[in-house]
């Protein structure tokens, strides 16, 4: 029973959260997506809460940088969800070098190997070696065409498989930084 006001209390932030990504998202999507405007946008949002909604997510109205810098990182795994396109392109101008744009997730990238294994963390990550050698890492998120072979234990370690997968860029909190991810598409058994 002394339990329950610390979970009412999560689930009124984690309302709160999703009310200001929501915000966030539908004016970044009225301008050209950058920290700045992001930013922008976040103190709009933040404006638009009520006096209650602010105490529950720790608002500062006299000061709003460090509030935002409190909630940001709650925000943005909101924003992932509720608007990914303006998420990539965030990710893609903090990590130019990463050369991932938002029309970079329409291709069809594709890699063809042998299984080696799959660990089981956060999500499944399925290990592939290519013909030099070479160990990739692709992470399953999402239903996608052939994972039933996985899911039946049809694919055992040696099975040449061609697997079709998009590069996704994601916060990793180990490494406190933005990382590219192979997420798989699909799977076929060659």
């Amino acid at each position: 029973m002394l339990l329950m006001p610390l979970v009412l209390m999560a689930q009124k932030k984690e309302i709160v959260y999703k009310k200001l990504a929501n915000s966030t998202c539908e004016c970044i999507n009225t301008k050209e997506v950058t920290d700045i405007n992001l930013g922008i946008c976040i103190f709009a949002a933040i404006n638009q809460l009520s006096e209650k909604e602010r105490r529950i997510v720790n608002v500062d109205i006299d000061d709003k940088m460090a509030s935002i810098e409190k909630i940001a990182e709650s925000v943005g795994l909101e924003m992932a969800s509720i608007c990914p396109d303006v998420f990539i392109k965030i990710a893609a101008e903090n990590n130019p070098e990463a050369g991932i744009t938002a029309d970079d997730s329409d291709l069809d990238l594709f890699y063809t190997g042998t299984f080696e294994s799959m660990t089981t963390a956060e999500f499944n990550t399925i290990f592939i070696i290519d013909d030099k050698n070479v160990r990739q890492e692709f992470i399953w998120l999402f239903t996608f065409e052939g994972d039933s072979l996985f899911v039946k234990n049809k694919i055992v370690k040696g099975d040449k498989l061609e697997i079709h997968y998009r590069q996704q860029d994601f916060f990793d909190p180990k490494q406190n930084k933005y990382r590219i991810y192979n997420e798989i598409t699909s799977i076929k058994l060659l």
